[in-house]
């Protein structure tokens, strides 16, 4: 009898953490234990709500339900407790308690997806967006929060700002993060990321110069590149005017002009001549 409990409560709590946005974009969070022990929160909750709509379901059904003049049962919990008397599975003085926690478990187990579709309905409402695509964007969004790189994308993304990129085979990549990948239940949501490209070059081997030697259509004609974030060794911000002035300073400067000093010939010493 246990089982009727312990199953619906992981199994509930499995299913909110992957029907509900806001929890499937966050699994990626949780490891080992964790995970556990958020599977078994979310669990609790379905469990706890599936005992309020049971109690009351049962309650309200064992009043008839008056219709046209006629009375109608609707005491399915009778029904049910002789079903299972009859395949021996539960004794005339347990029936009930069985079919309370039958019903307890299923209800614990369709809560996830009716929590779902609400929160899905809620936050389009209170948004105003007009698909469950610019949701879940929203919602990615909202994650991009916390480490410095999260933060650069979702500037990027929102504003249209132009990044910079060095990757760990020296290319360097500037350009308009378009689109971040969607998580799953292992890797967050900023493991790759699409970039519209502006130009692109790469460091000099020996001195780590930036070298931009490529550039790019106009966004008209614009192409998409995919980075993955374990290849991305710096990022950061990129102005335009602000590396044109760099550049113009740096060649305007002039370059240092070695001087050489010539050591003077030692003198030799002539043989002195016989007198």
């Amino acid at each position: 009898m246990g089982l009727l409990l312990i199953l619906p409560l992981l199994v509930s709590g499995y299913l909110v953490c992957l029907k509900h946005p806001g929890h499937y974009c966050r699994l990626h969070r949780f490891e080992g234990q964790l995970l556990y022990l958020q599977v078994a929160r979310l669990g609790w909750t379905c469990l706890v709500l599936s005992f309020v709509l049971t109690t009351l379901i049962l309650c309200l059904s064992k009043q008839p339900l008056q219709l046209a003049g006629q009375t109608i049962p609707i005491d399915y919990s009778a029904y049910l407790g002789k079903l299972l008397i009859e395949l021996d599975i539960a004794t005339e003085r347990n029936h009930g308690l069985w079919v309370f926690l039958l019903q307890v478990g299923l209800t614990a187990m369709i809560i996830p997806y009716c929590w779902a579709r609400l929160f899905v309905r809620w936050r389009r409402r209170r948004l105003q967006l007009a698909s469950e695509e610019e949701l879940n964007q929203q919602l990615m969004l909202e994650l991009l929060t916390g480490r410095p790189l999260r933060t650069l994308l979702r500037e990027s993304i929102a504003r249209g700002s132009q990044c910079m990129f060095t990757l760990n085979d020296r290319n360097v990549y500037v350009g308009v993060v378009s689109s971040i990948c969607e998580p799953n239940e292992s890797e967050g949501i900023d493991h790759a990321f699409s970039l519209i490209p502006t130009c692109s070059g790469y460091r000099d081997k020996d001195t780590l110069e930036i070298i931009l030697d490529t550039e790019y259509p106009d966004a008209s004609d614009a192409i998409s590149i995919m980075l993955l974030q374990e290849a991305v060794v710096s990022a950061t911000r990129f102005d335009p005017a602000t590396w044109m002035s760099f550049q113009s300073r740096i060649r305007a400067k002039p370059q240092p002009i070695r001087s050489y000093r010539r050591e003077s010939a030692r003198r030799k010493k002539t043989p002195g001549a016989c007198a």
